[in-house]
C-alpha cells in the first residue's frame, strides 16, 4: 500500500514539478524582453565605423558590459537595488524617503554586426546616461573585388 501511495504522490506532484521547470526560463525571457524594450538604440554608419547609441540612464560605468562574440555585439547593464536601510525608511543624509519608485533596472540589446565590421576594434563611452559603442570597419581591400578569369575550352 505504501508503494501505491508513493507512486500516486509522484504522479500528482508531476504537474507542479513541470510548472517549476518551465517557469524559470519563461521568467528569464520576460525579464530579457523588458530589458530589450527598455533600451532604445540608434545605429549610424560612418565611412570608417558603425556607431551604436543606447539610452541607459542611471547606471554606473562598472555596471555596464559590452562584448562582441561570434559577430554579435552584446550590450547589457544593471541598476542595483537601493540599499536595505534606505528602503526601510531610515533617514539618509538628513532626508527620509517618502516614496521610492526607481528601484532597479536591466538594460540589454544584441546587434548582429555587418561583414565589414572589425570585431577587434570596438570602443565604448558612457556619458550622461547614453552609451556610445563605435565598431570600426575593415579597410577596403583590392582582393575583395571580383576577379574575372578566362577559362579556355578544349
Amino acid at each position: 500500500m505504501e508503494t501505491l501511495t508513493k507512486d500516486m504522490t509522484k504522479v500528482l506532484n508531476f504537474p507542479d514539478q513541470m510548472e517549476k521547470m518551465l517557469q524559470q526560463p519563461a521568467r528569464r525571457y520576460v525579464k530579457n524582453a523588458k530589458a530589450i524594450f527598455r533600451t532604445p538604440a540608434d545605429i549610424y554608419e560612418n565611412p570608417t565605423y558603425y556607431s551604436f547609441i543606447l539610452d541607459m540612464p542611471g547606471l554606473e560605468v562598472n555596471n555596464i558590459k559590452v562584448k562582441v562574440e561570434n559577430g554579435i555585439l552584446h550590450v547589457a547593464g544593471k541598476k542595483k537595488k537601493v540599499a536595505a536601510g534606505k528602503a526601510a525608511g531610515t533617514e539618509v543624509g538628513g532626508m527620509k524617503p517618502i516614496r521610492i519608485e526607481r528601484r532597479r533596472a536591466r538594460y540589454m540589446r544584441k546587434f548582429t554586426l555587418p561583414q565589414d565590421a572589425n570585431q577587434e576594434d570596438v570602443k565604448a563611452t558612457y556619458r550622461d546616461g547614453v552609451l556610445t559603442v563605435n565598431v570600426a570597419k575593415k579597410p577596403k581591400e583590392e582582393t575583395a573585388k571580383p576577379n574575372t578569369v578566362s577559362i579556355p575550352i578544349s
